[in-house]
């Protein structure tokens, strides 16, 4: 894009330039052929004056050569007193006429009269040392009669007569044999310089010849100048246009690649450029900076329930109220899904911080309007400080994901400050993901069994198959750390795939040795149950087994059921129409109540053991077991109670009604041949 604003000022230089250069060109065109023109025009006067020298040169030859002419005389033409010295200067006819000698000078006087009469051309003869006073020279015949005597030729000058423009033309006069008849006395010799001959020829109308030509050539210059001007501007217009296009296409591109495209919002590229700018700055100024990581609560449930459209919908709302959130100077930007980053810059202090953490958490919470619907999302905000937390932009952009993360952890729709703690408690998570990456293939996962028992008839119901990791540097690392961590890394996938295979393979081969055993229950993650993969491999399981239908028992936790009623309602009610049972696992930790148990298909809830655990000591745990069978039974649901340690919990479950029990009341989770064997042992006796 800089190359192309740098074309674009050098086009336009170039234009301007171009214009000059072509206009500087016609003008110095049009001067240049305008001198022209007036040097034709003279040349062509001089022509005609130096015509009309020749002819006076020509007959002032002839009229010498005869010696002058014999003329009558009369009151116009009466004896030259300058010819007296002449014996035949009169003479008298035959018949009595007289008759006198006219020179050819006084001869040619008469005819260049007559001829500026006629023509207006004026002629005049002129001399040093003239024999007729009005031949006499005037200064500049003077200096050109002068400048003959040093060799020159020709003078000539534009000037004025009586007003009018005129060329003056003066050529030397030469004196010939037939010259010293009148002028031998004043010591002339043949080929002597005795005077000059001078034209003046009118430039009235060449003038006007003149004026008609540059006139003409003025148009057409005109004319040229205007389509060179033309020719510039629209070659320069398309040049520019075109650069224009190429800026226009380098500024949509440079947009698309800093720019995300569906919130307008800086996207990670130009975050980074812009982070990177903002570290420079505070460094160079001493000053603080500050790092917001924003992550939406629960937003997949948003495309997964009402579809992506919404779900994009939703981001560009949230988008234009982070801006509104932040002062101009600084930067919001979106990273990606549903995460987005601010830049704070020039902070007056850490609670402006704060201030902006909170407003943010405030705007997110209110409800969001996507195609009619009313959404409720939260954030999860993760903040970090320059230099404190880190000085770089990589640092911090992890410290501040580090931070979000723990927000998450705290419940969500809060903020948390990055700490080292939090920085410890990442890289653990990061290698314990590490660790559980290839754990399949490498057969570290294992399942345990635990019995569940009717409390009625003491009789063994079925088993819930438990996940163990046997990695010897994880061994502390129970499923409730790693199953989170598997989630969260998409890690889940595969390993719920292996738990539902393996333990559909124990249940067969225990079915085969003799263990019957009415139900199998698998935990699966909400995130698993979503996924349409696991579905397809359930379908496949069931086509191959189609006994598993009445004896599989899927057990599901209550966040599946947050902001997700269609889809997974449709999910739940066709595997209940194979036989499959669903569960309701460790009720009442969640964010759900009991009314979800009347818009969702399932077969039981289980009660989690934090509230069977006091049962016995705590009247608030036993009124809230007694009431959450209590309200089961009524809904037609089954109820099974978890962690039932002693026989004294186990008769207050079975007065209030309670239907099934597992804990190690029961029996420990082992292996699965030691499940069998168990189990084997207990029907026996």
């Amino acid at each position: 894009m800089l190359n192309a604003d740098l074309d674009r000022r050098c086009l336009k230089r170039r234009i301007v330039w171009q214009l000059i250069a072509w206009t500087v060109f016609i003008s110095i065109l049009l001067v240049w052929s305008m001198w022209s023109v007036n040097e034709e025009v003279f040349t062509l006067a001089r022509k005609e004056a130096l015509a009309n020298f020749n002819k006076d040169q020509a007959f002032r030859a002839w009229a010498t050569g005869h010696g002058g002419v014999y003329v009558p005389m009369t009151e116009d033409t009466l004896p030259s007193p300058y010819l007296s010295h002449i014996a035949e200067r009169d003479i008298t006819t035959a018949s009595g006429k007289k008759l006198t000698l006219m020179n050819p000078a006084y001869m040619l006087r008469q005819m260049m009269d007559l001829y500026d009469e006629l023509y207006g051309v004026k002629g005049r003869i002129t001399s040093l040392n003239p024999l007729n006073p009005n031949n006499a020279p005037d200064a500049w015949e003077r200096s050109a009669l002068l400048s003959f005597e040093e060799g020159s030729t020709e003078a000539y000058e534009i000037t004025k007569i009586d007003g009018e423009p005129y060329i003056r033309l003066m050529r030397p006069m030469v004196t010939a044999a037939g010259c010293l008849k009148c002028h031998a006395h004043q010591g002339y010799t043949v080929g002597s310089i005795r005077g000059g001959v001078g034209v003046s020829v009118p430039l009235e109308s060449y003038t006007e010849m003149a004026d008609r030509r540059k006139n003409i050539l003025w148009t057409i210059l005109s004319v040229i100048w205007g389509l060179g001007l033309g020719v510039v501007g629209l070659g320069g217009r398309r040049s520019l246009q075109r650069i224009e296009e190429r800026l226009d296409y380098e500024k949509h591109i440079w947009h698309q690649a800093n720019y995300d495209w569906l919130t307008q919002l800086p996207n990670r590229n130009l975050f980074h450029e812009r982070l990177e700018r903002g570290l420079t700055l505070v460094r160079r100024d001493k000053r603080q900076l500050a790092l917001i990581y924003i992550d939406l609560d629960r937003f997949k449930d948003v495309n997964d329930t009402l579809g992506h459209h919404a779900g994009d919908m939703l981001l560009q709302e949230a988008a234009q109220r982070l801006t509104t959130c932040v002062r101009a100077v600084d930067t919001v930007s979106r990273l990606g899904g549903d995460e987005f980053a601010v830049i704070l810059t020039s902070l007056p202090d850490n609670m402006a911080v704060k201030r902006s953490a909170t407003k943010i958490l405030e705007m997110l919470k209110k409800p969001f309007i996507v195609d009619g619907s009313e959404v409720h999302v939260s954030a999860s905000i993760g903040i970090t400080f320059y230099p404190e937390d880190g000085k770089d932009s990589e640092s911090l952009l992890k410290n501040a994901d580090t931070a979000m993360y723990q927000a998450k952890e705290m419940g969500r729709n809060t903020y948390r400050y990055f700490t080292q703690e939090m920085n410890q408690e990442a890289q653990r998570r990061v290698d314990l993901e590490n660790a559980l990456r290839g754990a399949v293939d490498r057969g570290e996962f294992a399942l345990h069994y635990q019995p569940i028992i009717d409390i009625k008839s003491g009789a063994l119901v079925g088993a819930e198959a438990l996940m163990r990791w046997t990695n010897p540097e994880y061994a502390d690392v129970g499923p409730d750390q790693f199953i989170r961590v598997a989630e969260v890394s998409g890690l889940i996938f595969p390993i719920g795939d292996w738990v539902l295979g393996q333990a559909i393979n124990d249940f067969n081969r225990w079915q085969a040795d003799g263990l019957l055993l009415d139900r199998l229950a698998i935990n699966v993650s909400s995130l698993q149950f979503k996924s349409p993969a696991f579905h397809r491999i359930l379908q496949d399981k069931l086509t191959e087994q189609p006994s598993l239908n009445h004896h599989l028992c899927l057990e599901i936790t209550e966040s599946l059921f947050l902001d997700d009623e269609g889809e997974v309602t449709n999910q739940m009610a066709a595997l209940r129409h194979k036989g499959i049972t669903l569960s309701i696992d460790d009720f009442g930790t969640g964010y759900s109540s009991l009314g979800y148990l009347k818009r969702f298909p399932v077969d039981s809830i289980k009660i989690d053991r934090t509230f069977v655990r006091d049962v016995i000591t705590d009247p608030e745990d036993a009124a809230l077991c007694e009431a959450i069978i209590a309200m089961a039974h009524h809904l037609k649901l089954k109820v099974v109670a978890e962690g039932v340690e002693d026989q004294q919990q186990l008769d207050c479950l079975n007065e209030w009604g309670c239907d099934s029990a597992q804990g190690y009341l029961f029996g420990q989770p082992v292996p699965a041949d030691q499940f069998f064997q168990n189990m084997k042992m207990r029907l026996c006796s």
